[in-house]
Order: structure tokens, then C-alpha cells, then sequence
């Protein structure tokens, strides 16, 4: 049942201008999140891919977050109870 959550999951951030961000995000708002253990990150298709450097600052904060929370992060081919992926757009 878990993989079915796993598609429903996604976390959408999206940075406009270094000026004015805004953060948007879309989850499944029946999900019991307690229940999952494990994330692994994904790469979603974007029209205009982010920097290697900020990707791994996005990455890195929300590695640290979802660990304070009890989420380990599943590296490789290894399943994962969540997939996390994220969009940058430029407004």
C-alpha cells in the first residue's frame, strides 16, 4: 500500500527571484506520514534545471529536516517508503 503513497508524495518547492520565494508543496493529506521510515530523492523533469550547488543545498537542508523527523535516506537502486523530488521555477 506504501507504494501507492510513493507517487503521492512528492514535495514541490518552488524559488522565484532571490527577492521574493515563494515555497509551494503538494502531499497526500490522508497519508499517515508515521508511518513511513525511509525517502529516497528522485529527479523530476524541469524546463529549466537548478544549479548543481543549489540542488545539493536544497538536498542537504531537507536531508537534515527529514532526519530530525526519523526519515532515514535510501541511496542507490535500494527502495524507499517516500520518493521526495522538487521543481525550481524563475517567475
Amino acid at each position: 500500500m506504501s507504494k501507492f503513497f510513493l507517487l503521492c508524495t512528492f514535495l514541490l518547492l518552488m524559488a522565484s527571484s532571490v527577492l521574493s520565494q515563494g515555497i509551494e508543496f503538494n502531499f497526500d493529506k490522508t497519508a499517515d506520514f508515521s508511518k513511513f521510515k525511509t525517502y529516497k530523492w528522485i529527479t523530476l523533469k524541469s524546463e529549466e534545471p537548478i544549479d548543481k550547488l543549489t540542488d545539493e543545498q536544497i538536498k542537504a537542508t531537507l536531508d537534515a529536516a527529514f532526519s530530525q523527523k526519523g526519515l532515514q535516506k535510501v541511496e542507490g537502486d535500494g527502495s524507499a517508503d517516500l520518493l521526495i523530488g522538487y521543481e525550481s521555477n524563475e517567475a
